[in-house]
């Protein structure tokens, strides 16, 4: 019995990293999650992770139900939308200001939501992904991150 529970704790956390990773970057949830790329990509595909890599993904499960990113975010509006719409909220702001002015907007936005026990949507979690508010590529590099072998240590 408590092997099943065990099972469709495991495919419940699975099912969340293969979300993360299609949304992402394979590099990005495993370099978050503290865990290898290859060990990563075999655990979206389906293999049992060794003892050390379980605790990790639950670790990793914890915290992104403690930070509202797991349990399905609403994605109906597009980050690239949402970026654009911060953009004219915030155009008062000198050039300069935006990146990081947008960056506290976008984290008074995720506080709102996790205050009231909300997911917050997904524009929220994808924000942080873009360098320039003014980009004209926004949201079209998942592979822009420094460590490209995906080790962490």
């Amino acid at each position: 019995m408590s092997e099943r529970a065990g099972e469709t704790a495991i495919d419940r956390i699975r099912e969340h990293v293969r979300a993360q990773v299609a949304r992402t970057s394979l590099r990005k949830v495993a370099k978050r999650a503290g865990v290898k790329v290859g060990a990563t990509k075999k655990f979206i595909d389906g293999s049992v992770p060794y003892e050390r890599n379980l605790r990790l993904w639950k670790r990793y499960f914890a915290r992104e139900l403690r930070e509202g990113m797991a349990g399905g975010p609403d994605d109906a509006v597009p980050v690239g939308d949402a970026a654009a719409v911060l953009d004219l909220l915030l155009w008062a702001f000198p050039e300069e200001e935006r990146p990081d002015a947008r960056r506290e907007a976008v984290d008074l936005f995720r506080g709102l939501y996790v205050r009231r026990g909300r997911t917050p949507p997904a524009w929220i979690h994808d924000m942080p992904e873009y360098d320039d508010a003014a980009s004209p590529r926004l949201g079209t590099d998942d592979e822009d991150d420094e460590d490209q072998d995906g080790d962490d240590d």
